[in-house]
């Protein structure tokens, strides 16, 4: 019940690089609030955390121009009064500027730690072409597995469609179809939802039937570390 929640303080300002996509950005700023109110018990104004939010019309295709407008953002964001800095996209985390003076919350890193605590050695990567063309996951001992390049096809598309606002339930027939095509072999033992606009379709209809498998949700790990770092015992 949420009477019995501990109740915390969010002493620090999350700043939020949005944009790439807007939904991925939204979706982060709803979960960040959901946790709140499910994890802390939040329901008065005061009890939820300062969140700023720049969404950027970032321009695909030119790294050292993304890198220069994520620069611009954290600026933005540091002038506004953020603490904690955060991006909310995976493949941009490929693009960063130096992040040394800003407290920044490092999506992808979160979300491998999670997936050594969920003693996952082998995962399914979920994720848009750039994510995986960089490699971002390939960081630790975590066994990087890929859907074939006609599964990631249709990941491409669900990606497309999500970011202009349609979650259906195909979307999430497809996906099952692919972890369950890796489960089957017994190739993986968890998935990470390595994009921030997969975690929509999973968050409408969760996988969460796929019983033994644990699903890291990428939105949701970042979501929990920010609100983490925010806050102060006691209220």
């Amino acid at each position: 019940m949420q009477s019995e929640l501990k109740k915390v303080k969010f002493s620090k300002p999350i700043g939020i690089v949005g944009g790439a996509g807007p939904m991925a950005s939204a979706f982060l700023y709803n979960t960040i609030i959901e946790v709140c109110q499910k994890q802390y018990g939040s329901n008065d104004y005061s009890e939820f955390p300062e969140i700023i939010l720049e969404s950027y019309p970032f321009t695909r295709g030119d790294r050292e121009k993304i890198r220069q407008d994520i620069s611009l953002c954290f600026a933005k964001l540091k002038s506004a009064g953020a603490e904690l800095f955060s991006i909310a996209s995976n493949s941009f985390h490929g693009f960063l500027p130096d992040v040394s003076s800003i407290d920044f919350v490092n999506l992808v890193s979160e979300s491998l730690e999670e997936a050594a605590h969920c003693n996952i050695s082998k995962a399914l990567i979920l994720a848009a072409q750039a994510t995986i063309d960089l490699k971002l996951y390939e960081q630790s001992d975590l066994e990087c597995v890929y859907p074939s390049q006609e599964d990631q096809k249709h990941i491409q598309k669900m990606i497309r469609e999500v970011a202009g606002g349609a979650v259906t339930g195909d979307q999430s027939v497809k996906i099952r179809e692919v972890i369950e095509s890796f489960r089957g072999q017994s190739l993986i033992d968890g998935v990470i939802i390595a994009c921030t606009e997969l975690p929509l379709i999973h968050r409408k209809y969760p996988l969460s039937e796929l019983a033994g498998l644990p699903i890291i949700d990428t939105v949701k790990v970042l979501a929990s570390r920010l609100l983490i770092l925010s806050q102060e015992e006691g209220l």
